[in-house]
């Protein structure tokens, strides 16, 4: 349970952190000492130095890099020959010809911030209907699927867990289908693992599409990262920033794609484009919000960009005050009950303790006690669960670890709201409302919500608040004139290289910055909040640099089109990526040591089930770890033993095949 919500959001995890979420379980009546010898034995851990995996974690990072592997040079390619449009930029034509000559199962591209991967993928649809293949389009979230339907992609589009969980959407694949996944970047461990386990069921390829710069998955695992960075996955990229319009907003969001993001907020600096004021009486929230309603007067679509929710609401108060004072607002408020999501894990809403009465959950899926939509009240917690109110004042006893994917928890919160106030729908109501969705109020009577578009809120649904800014997670899929972006010292702690890319990259003519310390956020925009994989647990990759292994060359990309470029060869590359050949995994080079001496042996490769569970078997505490009591050889002879067995097999047999060393 205590590695449940540790491990829910994260693929590592330092031992304070697994110790002090124990003994918040244990409401402090547990002993350090006992509990932190019960974590040293625990067999389903994987551990290096202070810090932990699991091995089903460890299993599936290997099972997604042998899976890309194994999918290498394993199918024909979608189009023999390719002739790209002439409006195409030279890297969008070099993007397409890569994934429709490519031979391997698994292929994709990188789409930078702006770069033009939505006219790639329009493109992409068309030669795949062409070609006879059954294009499938799919993103992570609803806002991202709703994306893509708004690109005249003339196809289904779903979400990602749309087509995993629905019957009707799997009878449908086939051989000749294509999963084309858009913002794989927010893909999490699990997700990815279900859609290769999916493809390889039904025989179908995959085309990756997304940035790793961007925000990442909330759940674990960065899995295109993984893929990227210690798998044979191939993947051409985006290179021309093409959203941003002046070319000096260009260079700034260029660098921020570049992971050089000192230097985009000194060019922001050197173009004044960063505003520094102090804040006691709110003044630099009032000169966003004036900033903001500036472009919006003048025609232009705008956006706030905030790290924090306490900051948002901060920067929506000056504004709607500004808004009721120029009349724009109408003085007649109604005061709305909102649904305000906690974003507990899974395992926290398993924890009937976790609860106190007040709270509310809202039903995400129809269960047996309520429909999907309803929310209901907490009551008191009671023996091994929960005393809820429904709707209609009954009340019933309710077990939440019996259904805990099925709801969501939150606390009751008062919106005033008012007649041209913008709303941010933060849940889906079928496929007429999208999570993410900007809607503006045209009136509001007896409850209801009317919209200036034409539509009502269904009655009962309550998960939404006031959209004039919001955080940069959900304006990772928008596209707008102007953004403002506003960071004071007390959201530092939720600025990061990732929020800061995504936040800037939002606009097409100008971008503003808006801070009380700006020397304090120049060096926080350099923080990364990438995670670390189980495969990256440091010791693990020194053991075997101490034996000698390097990396394994890239395998040289083939293709049928007359230019068999190496996309990877001669793209630009990120500073990170340019030393991507040293950061092979040691487990994944374990394992491939594993297989090429079954197959100088002779032997049949074992299913990857088994081999990814025979080398999590071989992840051991290195030497500085106190011994369990488990009696287990190092990872040091494992990889000793296979190289001798590769020598004496070689002297058996003058055609077995060597390791490049």
């Amino acid at each position: 349970m205590v590695c449940n919500t540790v491990f829910e959001r994260n693929s590592v995890a330092a031992q304070h952190r697994i110790l002090e979420a124990a003994l918040v379980k244990g409401c402090g009546q547990l002993d350090l000492a006992q509990l932190k010898e019960t974590l040293a034995n625990d067999d389903s851990l994987v551990r290096v130095g202070s810090e932990y995996s699991t091995r089903e974690i460890l299993t599936k990072e290997l099972f997604l890099i042998r899976t890309v592997n194994a999918g290498v040079e394993a199918v024909a390619p979608v189009a023999l020959r390719y002739e790209p449009s002439a409006r195409l930029g030279p890297d969008q034509r070099k993007a397409l010809a890569h994934v429709l000559t490519s031979l391997d199962r698994f292929t994709g591209f990188r789409g930078l911030a702006g770069s033009g991967k939505s006219t790639v993928l329009v493109e992409l649809g068309r030669v795949l209907r062409n070609e006879g293949f059954e294009p499938v389009f799919c993103a992570p979230t609803a806002s991202a699927a709703d994306t893509l339907r708004k690109e005249s992609l003339r196809t289904a589009i779903m979400t990602l867990p749309k087509l995993l969980d629905d019957t009707n959407a799997l009878a449908r694949l086939s051989p000749r289908s294509v999963i084309v996944l858009d913002e794989a970047g927010a893909v999490g461990l699990d997700d990815m693992v279900r859609l290769f386990e999916l493809a390889r069921l039904r025989d179908c390829r995959v085309i990756l599409s997304g940035d790793t710069g961007q925000h990442a998955s909330v759940t674990r695992g960065d899995a295109l990262r993984i893929l990227e960075q210690y798998s044979s996955y191939r993947f051409s990229e985006l290179t021309t920033i093409r959203r941003q319009k002046p070319a000096a907003f260009r260079q700034i969001v260029e660098l921020a794609a570049a992971k050089q993001t000192d230097k985009a907020f000194a060019k922001l600096l050197e173009l004044g484009a960063v505003t520094e004021a102090l804040n006691d009486n709110g003044q630099l929230y009032q000169q966003a919000a004036d900033t903001y309603l500036a472009a919006t007067k003048e025609g232009k679509s705008a956006l706030l960009v905030s790290p924090t929710w306490s900051e948002i609401d901060a920067v929506t108060e000056k504004v709607r005050e500004t808004l009721k004072a120029d009349g724009a607002l109408n003085q007649d408020e109604h005061t709305l009950c909102v649904f305000d999501s906690l974003s507990w894990t899974k395992a926290q809403k398993k924890n009937a303790s976790q609860y106190e009465s007040g709270q509310r959950l809202r039903c995400v899926r129809q269960t047996k006690h309520f429909d999907r939509g309803d929310t209901v009240e907490v009551v008191a917690v009671v023996e091994n669960g929960l005393r809820v109110r429904r709707p209609d004042g009954t009340e019933i006893d309710f077990i939440p670890s019996s259904a805990a994917a099925s709801f969501d928890v939150g606390q009751a919160r008062e919106l005033k709201v008012a007649a041209g106030d913008w709303l941010l729908l933060q849940a889906n109501h079928g496929r007429e409302f999208i999570n993410g969705e900007r809607v503006q109020v045209r009136e509001i009577q007896n409850g209801r919500v009317a919209l200036v578009d034409g539509r009502t809120l269904p009655a009962g649904f309550n998960t939404f608040t006031h959209g004039y800014a919001v955080t940069s997670h959900s304006s990772q899929s928008r596209t707008v004139d102007e953004v403002i972006l506003v960071a004071s010292s007390r959201s530092f702690a939720a600025v990061n290289r990732e929020q800061f890319y995504v936040s800037i990259s939002r606009g097409r003519e100008r971008c503003y910055v808006f801070t009380d310390d700006a020397d304090l956020l120049a060096r926080r925009v350099t923080d990364s909040h990438e995670r670390k994989a189980a495969i990256e647990l440091q010791a693990l990759r020194d053991d075997l640099a101490k034996l000698g292994f390097v990396p394994k060359e890239r395998l040289e990309e083939k293709s049928v089109s007359p230019a068999k470029e190496d996309s990877r060869a001669v793209r630009p590359m990120r500073d990170t990526h340019a030393r991507r050949t040293t950061r092979l995994s040691p487990v994944q080079r374990l394992t491939q040591v594993a297989e090429q001496v079954r197959r100088w042996m002779g032997e049949d490769p074992e299913p990857k089930e088994i081999v990814a569970e025979k080398v999590t078997e071989k992840v051991t505490p290195t030497e500085s770890v106190k011994p369990t009591k488990k009696v287990r050889r190092s990872l040091r002879e494992e990889v000793r033993q296979h190289i001798e067995q590769h020598r004496q097999q070689r002297q058996q047999s003058r055609h077995s095949h060597g390791i490049g060393h």
